[in-house]
């Protein structure tokens, strides 16, 4: 079983990294400000480079700078970000925030007529405000609700309604609808999507929208009500594009709607139900699968895995509240035609200082895109100065706007890290390579927006001031960017030719080609060294060979595997729940378990001492009743004293029995080390060895014009093999390096990296 965490606990995990921020961060309600000054978003001059400021120390909030001028050349000094057009990626669908209940509530009803109009032009429009163009909008209630929980079919205690005659969305008509539509009016480019944070109560094995899972027999019902929404919100003149078949599905608070739903579970509910009630009912809203946070790749995998489902589901809705943003990449590399959204990340009072709390914001600008985010969505578009009203939940949440008692609004650090690009970037741009800087304090992400004009937005996580070039093409501009503060150039796009890998800082593999022979973004995987840290790599004498794993694919040993006895064990940790100890993991009873008793940290560790040295080329871990609790990024290492350690081999973790192959492996002392931070518990019900005994592996039988492959090499020399299977069967792919063992199986849809570097 998962571990309790409260609500509030689960807006205090630390914001995964994306800018080299370590520190939970935070802010307290900014002063009112003045409206957005600058023009509106028209085409850049050829005659130079506009920008914008936001900088903290000097109260400039994205303000107009003087223009910059263009210079021939290479640019001068040690740190240049070099942008590349014709390199593309993904295309972007919007930023924005969620218009929970409790947001139109406040705009609706505590707001004179004139300052909700201001406030909503300055939130939505592209000339007069800062143009937000995405709304995640909860179906139903949220912990963010005026009145209380409520769902479109709500019944008394015992009652069910499996025929939806009761079902309306009459509360929404009061406030929220309102609102939605005059968003849409102001942008018509305006992207929503829609999910639930619990189906109706009588659905569900609680009877209640707090806790509780769907009832299989309700699967059906269910569909239709998702159908019924959408119709009645279209009738209303709103078109959801978008939906997610549950709000972060693997937390169940005890406080709020919401509802667990494994993978499996949604896979069948996506399927077997949803996907095809919306193609019957001629709807084409698309469907995002998991909504949830970063630490659980495997969850949207084992989507992509089912035919069933992954044939209705355009890609991955991600939260920020656990795990780290690169996870969007690995899972865009594993899935590649899976698209990437970040749905849901807030500000709090948790965080630091202003500029702390900016920086974060900053970091989800920037970091989701440059890991194939299609859009960044904050949570909610405005609360009131008591961080309310909640319906449970957290209390500690910020807004992007604060609607005062006294009837002003105050813009948040997040509409001004927002507006540094929902204003200048608009729907339906590209993004295009920029290369990481030399300075581990400047970050940028660049686009290419329809008109011809590029944006970049960069920011400065250091101390002091950073004087850098931006280099496209023969041409360059030089600018000082301000201690923690950000940044929007643009400029008018024009052609040029590619830049060189090596100055990128990651190569790109083109596993498809278009019409013409050329790369197709859609299967591309973008490997940086960063990504290779992140995959599974086991060391071969004097070599490490690193694997990417996608839910579905397997690395079979070549002979048959034999399970060691556990006489003479003994197992040690560095936490463990008093009511969960080590002993059970060696009781061969998958009911009982080991748990940390805590939240997994780096450097937590789980150590086995054999008794005498033993041989096995496999750990077993199985999380049997707690598959929620399996370690995120483990690293295994040996010893023959137990004192010194030797790493061996290191990778992501997975659910349920979790094997991690390994090359023949003879010590007495054994130890996994947590590499990650997870809110979830470390726990293991058995932990067992395996030993293959030798086998000729048999030559792969591989349809070979179904596996489409690509190399490259990076800047520091390691090569790096893309491999995707474009057929409807599973195939096998030969390892780019012997000695280990195994045969690689590789499901449809799916692709794999390998890179092999010297272990030296």
């Amino acid at each position: 079983m998962r571990n309790q965490k409260t609500s509030i606990r689960r807006r205090l995990l630390t914001l995964a990294s994306v800018l080299g921020l370590t520190a939970p961060l935070s802010l307290g309600a900014a002063a009112l400000q003045p409206a957005l000054a600058g023009p509106a978003a028209a085409t850049s001059s050829q005659a130079g480079v506009e920008s914008w400021v936001t900088d903290l120390s000097t109260n400039q909030r994205l303000q107009q700078q003087p223009r910059l001028a263009w210079q021939k050349g290479i640019g001068p000094g040690a740190t240049t970000v070099v942008v590349d057009p014709t390199r593309r990626y993904q295309r972007m669908t919007g930023f924005g925030a969620s218009m929970t209940d409790t947001s139109a509530y406040l705009l609706s009803n505590k707001l004179t007529s004139a300052t909700r109009r201001q406030t909503m032009t300055e939130l939505f429009s592209p000339k007069n405000g800062i143009g937000l163009s995405m709304l995640r909008q909860p179906m139903g209630a949220s912990d963010f609700a005026v009145n209380g929980s409520y769902s479109y079919d709500d019944q008394p205690a015992g009652v069910i309604d499996p025929d939806l005659s009761d079902f309306s969305i009459a509360h929404d008509r009061g406030y929220i609808i309102p609102r939605l539509r005059e968003a849409r009016r102001l942008n018509p480019k305006l992207t929503m999507m829609s999910t639930p944070w619990s189906a109706p109560g009588w659905m569900k094995g609680t009877d209640s929208m707090v806790t509780g899972s769907l009832k299989p027999e309700f699967f059906r019902t269910y569909a239709h009500y998702f159908v019924k929404y959408l119709k009645a919100y279209q009738k209303a003149g709103v078109r959801p594009q978008y939906v997610s078949a549950q709000n972060e599905p693997l937390f169940e608070p005890g406080d709020y709607p919401g509802m667990g739903l494994s993978a499996a579970d949604e896979a069948t509910f996506i399927g077997k139900y949803l996907g095809p009630a919306l193609r019957r009912s001629g709807l084409d809203t698309k469907i995002l699968a998991y909504d949830h946070n970063w630490d659980v790749p495997a969850y949207p995998e084992e989507i992509y895995h089912s035919r069933a489902a992954a044939r209705y589901v355009t890609g991955t809705a991600w939260h920020c509240y656990g795990g780290n943003v690169l996870a969007q990449s690995t899972a865009h590399n594993d899935y590649p035609h899976a698209q990437a959204f970040m749905t849901e990340c807030s500000g709090g009072t948790w965080q630091g200082t202003p500029q702390e709390a900016f920086a974060a914001s900053m970091a989800l600008m920037i970091g989701v895109p440059r890991n194939w985010g299609q859009s960044v969505v904050f949570w909610n578009l405005a609360l009131d100065n008591r961080n309310g009203p909640t319906n449970g939940g957290c209390q500690t949440c910020r807004g992007v706007v604060t609607v005062n008692d006294d009837g002003t609004v105050s813009k948040e650090l997040q509409y001004w890290a927002l507006g540094h690009t929902s204003k200048f970037v608009h729907p339906g741009a590209v993004r295009i390579a920029s290369s990481s800087s030399t300075d581990a304090d400047l970050s940028n992400v660049t686009y290419a927006n329809r008109d011809g004009s590029q944006v970049m937005v960069a920011y400065n996580a250091g101390t002091a001031a950073k004087t850098f070039s931006v280099q496209v093409g023969r041409r360059h501009f030089t600018t000082t960017l301000a201690a923690r503060a950000a940044a929007t150039y643009r400029w008018a796009g024009h052609v040029q030719r590619p830049v060189a890998t090596s100055k990128l800082g990651w190569v790109d593999l083109h596993l498809g080609r278009g019409p013409a022979g050329t790369p197709t973004r859609r299967l591309t995987q973008s490997v940086s060294p960063e990504i290779l840290d992140n995959l599974n790599q086991v060391r071969l004498a004097d070599r490490w060979l690193a694997y990417s794993q996608p839910f579905g694919a397997q690395l079979k040993p070549d002979g048959p595997s034999v399970t060691l006895t556990r006489t003479g064990w003994r197992v040690s940790a560095s936490a463990t729940d008093p009511a969960s100890p080590l002993a059970n993991l060696l009781d061969s009873d998958l009911a009982t378990r080991w748990s940390s008793g805590a939240g997994q940290e780096p450097g937590m560790w789980l150590s086995v001492d054999l008794g005498a040295e033993r041989q096995f080329n496999q750990i077993v871990l199985d999380t049997g009743t707690s598959p929620g609790d399996y370690i995120r990024r483990y690293q295994v290492e040996t010893s023959a004293d137990g004192t010194t350690w030797t790493a061996l081999a290191r990778g992501q973790g997975s659910s349920g029995a979790m094997v991690i192959p390994l090359p023949p492996t003879t010590t007495r002392y054994l130890r996994l080390v947590s590499k990650d931070t997870s809110g979830s518990w470390w726990s293991v019900s058995e932990l067992n060895l395996r030993n293959s005994t030798a086998a000729t592996a048999p030559e792969p039988k591989a349809n070979h014009a179904k596996l489409r492959k690509d190399t490259a090499v990076l800047a520091d020399g390691r090569k790096v093999t893309g491999v995707y299977n474009a057929g409807r069967h599973n195939a096998t792919v030969r390892l780019p390096v012997s000695g280990f063992g195994y045969t690689y199986v590789l499901p449809p849809t799916a692709a794999v990296i390998f890179a092999v570097w010297s272990a030296g």
